[in-house]
């Protein structure tokens, strides 16, 4: 019984450690990618291109989620770790490069597709009211990121692989070096002219093949065993293919959701869906860091304990990783919805070109999107565990709803009620409340798997949310706005830490295990340390 609770300790301490990690990656990726859209308001200062730049994006990253996007966490991540959990690591990694072989072929055709009919393709989308000039910047920009998708396919693919063997280590910064590539393409070419438009995002397409280059070689002890095997006929690869395609296209449906968000933007005044990428970049900051960072670390050992018939031991590590992650986003989001103005303000307006009318399209969007962090981090959470037992249609059923109540709400918001930008960021948090209500419904149908202390602990995370707006109301009113750019970013630093503090300060007098947890962990070391010397 010792030796079960001491690999159980040792256990979590090493999925503690790889949280961590990932969470000082991510922080780093994150970061890198926001003075990235930083800078893309900086180097561009026309609304029009602004717009076109971020629209760019949408069908690249659209057939990336499509063909390969889900099938990491629903296929190559879960079912490798659990042949490797199951002594048989040979044939996954045979099904695997096989599954590689097969799709990569496949995107290698999409990608020549989508470069040759990348006009036609805008021209479809935008709406009747949308310039001609926007439609053509953006279907010119988006030529090279149909080539960039196929190096993000191998990075991601090489990615999946190293997380089931749990080397979060090797997989970690990968994105950062991306970001700083992407950033030095910026800088270097980016302009007002469709010339610099898409030599910018020739430089982009280069930074996505050192992304993956840079994989490749800090895994290459494990990568190196996969062949290109091109066996479409295997019944391995048909059993990956078969659990992999319904979270394909629940991975397409998130982008399905953003095209959705920025039709709608097109038909607003110019500037608009450069507002509204500048307010998902930034509630994706403490969901991209957090949420994820636990999320993916989960995933391989959910996977395993489930290969294994463990289902307390399941339903006990998903509750508390679920805990873990909501702990951080809900107070982030608490305090994006009160600072909202505050932060699009400080992180975004460097120049005269970015208005305070952006400031305030910005921040109205972002104070929608509010809710949508806490639904996508339970979303996220939700996902991964049923990724992890291989049931993958309720993810996709999940998706398809979502897909359906966004556009609706959005018709709701922008024709009836005429609420304005923030119709799309209320009609997106609105659909991922639904979605997650379905995603719990399914999942703790089975008493087995469903996770545990979730009330209590939200609960008690009110509390410490509500004594922390109630400080941060109180700074506002007494500390008074500036113009100095270094001022405003001082001051958001001051609240921000301010806000952390208090929040964590009130879980730990209400005895939260989630703050409690990371307390003895720090003291552990320090006391075992102590005892050494």
């Amino acid at each position: 019984m010792s030796e079960l609770n001491e690999n159980k300790n040792k256990s979590g301490k090493s999925m503690a450690i790889a949280t961590v990690l990932v969470m000082i990656g991510l922080m780093l990726s994150k970061g890198t990618g926001f003075v990235r859209e930083l800078l893309v308001g900086v180097k561009y200062h026309q609304d029009l291109y602004r717009d076109s730049y971020s629209l760019a994006f949408l069908f690249p990253d659209f057939f990336f989620n499509l063909l390969i996007g889900g099938s990491i966490q629903a296929a190559i991540t879960p079912s490798l770790a659990a042949r490797i959990n199951d002594g048989k690591e040979k044939e996954g990694i045979r099904e695997v490069s096989i599954f590689i072989s097969v799709f990569s072929v496949l995107m290698a055709i999409v990608c020549t597709l989508g470069f040759i009919f990348s006009k036609q393709l805008f021209g479809f989308y935008a709406p009747s009211n949308a310039t001609p000039e926007m439609i053509e910047l953006a279907s010119h920009a988006a030529r090279p990121l149909f080539i960039q998708i196929f190096f993000m396919m191998l990075a991601a693919l090489s990615i999946g692989i190293l997380n089931a063997y749990k080397r979060f280590g090797s997989t970690s910064f990968g994105p950062t070096i991306y970001n700083i590539c992407v950033l030095l393409s910026i800088v270097i070419f980016a302009g007002d002219s469709q010339f610099k438009l898409t030599l910018c995002m020739v430089g982009i397409m280069g930074a996505a093949l050192i992304y993956f280059l840079f994989q490749f070689i800090v895994g290459f002890d494990k990568l190196k065993l996969f062949r290109f095997i091109f066996k479409p006929g295997n019944l391995g690869f048909r059993r990956l293919v078969r659990r992999a395609i319904p979270i394909l296209i629940s991975a397409s449906i998130v982008q399905i959701n953003t095209i959705t968000l920025n039709r709608f933007a097109m038909q607003m005044e110019q500037g608009t869906n450069y507002a509204l990428r500048n307010a998902i970049t930034v509630w994706q900051l403490p969901y991209g860091i957090f949420a994820v960072a636990v999320g993916n670390v989960m995933l391989p050992s959910l996977a395993g304990l489930y290969s294994s018939k463990k289902y307390k031991e399941a339903s006990e590590l998903l509750s508390s990783r679920l805990r873990t992650a909501l702990f951080m986003t809900i107070p982030s989001a608490a305090f994006l919805f009160l600072m909202s103005s505050e932060t699009i303000r400080a992180f975004f307006k460097w120049n005269a070109s970015y208005t305070d009318d952006n400031v305030q399209k910005g921040a109205i969007i972002l104070s929608g999107f509010a809710v949508a962090i806490i639904a996508q981090t339970g979303v996220l959470m939700f996902n991964q565990a049923f990724y992890a037992i291989g049931k993958t249609r309720s993810p996709l059923f999940a998706g398809l709803v979502s897909m359906f109540t966004n556009p609706l709400f959005c018709l709701i918001f922008v024709r009836l009620v005429g609420a304005g930008p923030i119709s799309m960021s209320l009609a997106y948090s609105l659909s991922s409340c639904i979605q997650l209500g379905i995603l719990i419904w399914l999942y703790c149908s089975d008493k087995r798997l469903a996770p545990r202390k979730i009330l209590g602990f939200l609960g008690k995370s009110l509390i410490c949310v509500v004594t922390m707006v109630l400080v941060l109301i109180i700074l506002n009113n007494y500390i008074p706005d500036y113009d100095r750019k270094l001022i405003q970013l001082v001051i958001l630093a001051v609240k921000g830490v301010a806000a952390v503090v208090v929040y964590f300060s009130t879980a730990c007098l209400i005895r939260m295990d989630e703050a409690l947890y990371w307390i003895r962990r720090l003291t552990s070391r320090f006391i075992r340390k102590t005892d050494e010397d």
